[in-house]
C-alpha cells in the first residue's frame, strides 16, 4: 500500500468520473525478471548480454466510486552489456553496463507517455555495499502534427523532470538493506529520489519500506511532483 501527499488529478481530467475520485492511497507493486543470451564470454572474461523487463503498476484498489481500475502501469523492457573492469580501488571490484531501454505506458491519445534512452552505467561495490551512476540520452522523436496525433512524442519535456542520470546506493546491515536512487537535472532543478528498507520477516519474505519525492515516479507523473511512503513485501534484496 502506497500513501501519497498530491495525487495527479490533472492527467486525468478529460476522463469523467476519474480526477475527482481517485483516492490517495493505492496498492502498488513492481515485478523485474533479466535473461542471459549468453553463457560463454563474449569481449572480456566474465561479461554478459541480457535482456530484462520491469512492470511496475499503480492501483487504485482502494478508490470507492470507481471501478478500482489500474492507474498507471509502466513497461520497460531493455537490452544490456555487462562486464566487470580490472580496477579495485578502495579494494572494491568495478564494472560497467551499456544499455538501450524503452519505457511506456502503453495508454492512448492525452495519457500515452513514454521515452526511449541509452545509457552507460559505472558499477562500484565492496563488501556490503554497491554504488551504481548511470547517465543516459533520450533518443530523439519527431513532434507531433497535432496533439491527439498517434505518432511523434508525448513527452517532449520529460528530461526537464526526469533529468540525464540517475545515482543509486545500496547497503546491507545485519539483515537489513537500505538503498537510495536519485535523479536531477542541474539546469531545470527538477529531479527525484527513492528510499528503500527491506527487513526480515518470515521465510523468504521480506518487509519492506518505501519513501519517494519529486518527480517521476510513474511516467504520468513525470511532471508531477509529490511524496509517497509505501509498505509492503519484497520478494528479494538488491545486493
Amino acid at each position: 500500500i502506497s500513501f501519497t501527499d498530491n495525487i495527479n488529478r490533472e492527467a486525468y481530467f478529460p476522463f469523467a468520473g476519474w480526477s475527482e475520485n481517485l483516492a490517495s492511497s493505492e496498492s502498488k507493486f513492481q515485478l523485474s525478471i533479466k535473461v542471459p543470451l549468453n553463457y560463454n564470454s563474449m569481449f572480456i572474461d566474465g561479461d554478459e548480454f541480457y535482456f530484462g523487463f520491469t512492470l511496475q503498476s499503480w492501483w487504485q484498489i482502494y478508490s470507492e466510486n470507481i471501478s478500482k481500475p489500474f492507474r498507471e502501469t509502466n513497461y520497460q523492457p531493455e537490452f544490456f552489456y555487462l562486464a566487470p573492469l580490472n580496477w579495485h580501488p578502495l579494494g572494491g571490484n568495478t564494472g560497467f553496463m551499456v544499455g538501450a531501454e524503452h519505457q511506456s505506458n502503453g495508454r492512448g491519445q492525452l495519457l500515452s507517455r513514454s521515452w526511449n534512452r541509452v545509457y552507460f552505467d559505472f558499477l562500484f561495490e565492496k563488501g556490503n555495499f554497491a554504488l551504481s551512476l548511470r547517465p543516459w540520452w533520450r533518443l530523439p522523436e519527431e513532434e507531433k502534427e497535432f496533439a491527439f496525433a498517434a505518432d511523434g512524442d508525448d513527452n517532449p519535456d520529460i528530461g526537464d523532470f526526469m533529468g540525464h542520470f540517475e545515482l543509486g546506493m545500496v547497503y546491507k546491515w545485519d539483515d537489513y538493506e537500505f538503498a537510495f536512487k536519485g535523479r536531477e537535472n542541474f539546469a531545470k532543478h527538477h529531479g527525484g529520489v527513492e528510499l528503500g528498507l527491506t527487513f526480515p520477516l518470515w521465510g523468504k519474505l521480506r518487509g519492506f519500506l518505501q519513501y519517494t519525492a519529486g518527480y517521476g515516479e510513474s511516467l504520468i507523473d513525470y511532471d508531477h511532483s509529490q511524496q509517497r511512503i509505501g509498505i509492503g513485501i519484497a520478494l528479494t534484496d538488491v545486493l
